[in-house]
């Protein structure tokens, strides 16, 4: 189950891309051609769907939520069982991800390099430009970076593994 699938339609997607890049209700209406009540009530919804989908993340990986943005679709949150800090984001292109924010060893892990694009692909989708040197960053840092636009400062250093 992914968050593309289990949680919003494809209009519901639609309308929160468009408010995720800043758009008013009244400019998300006229594009859809709805009226700008539409939008709020479909913004509710979505909201409270975007909200079930960190709660979720929640219980399913433990951890305890810090702060989440429903608008941008992250959660900033704390894993007591690693004891790290932790984001979760959503996105059309990967639904639901859990980011531990401690360095790990990323070089001898056979996943750095499908992490290092899956968060290469949720900047593109929120319109962040990476620079050169930030795509050659550690996973780890990449997601603290990316982020970290969205989220307080809870999140510290990251943590040692």
């Amino acid at each position: 189950m992914s968050f593309r699938t289990a949680y919003l339609t494809g209009r519901e997607t639609g309308i929160w891309d468009l408010r995720r890049r800043k758009l008013s209700q009244s400019e998300i209406g006229r594009r859809l051609g709805i009226s700008r009540q539409a939008v709020n009530k479909s913004l509710n919804l979505i909201d409270s769907k975007v909200e079930q989908a960190f709660s979720e993340a929640i219980e399913a990986n433990n951890l305890e939520a810090r702060s989440m943005n429903l608008v941008d679709g992250v959660m900033e949150a704390y894993s007591p069982a690693y004891r790290v800090p932790v984001i979760v984001s959503l996105s059309n292109v990967n639904g639901v991800k859990v980011w531990y924010l401690y360095e790990g060893n990323c070089g001898s892990c056979g996943r750095a390099r499908s992490c290092r694009k899956m968060l290469e692909d949720e900047a593109d989708e929120r319109g962040i430009e990476l620079t050169r040197d930030e795509r050659r960053l550690q996973p780890t840092e990449l997601a603290l970076n990316i982020f970290s636009r969205y989220v307080g400062d809870a999140s510290g250093d990251i943590e040692k593994a």
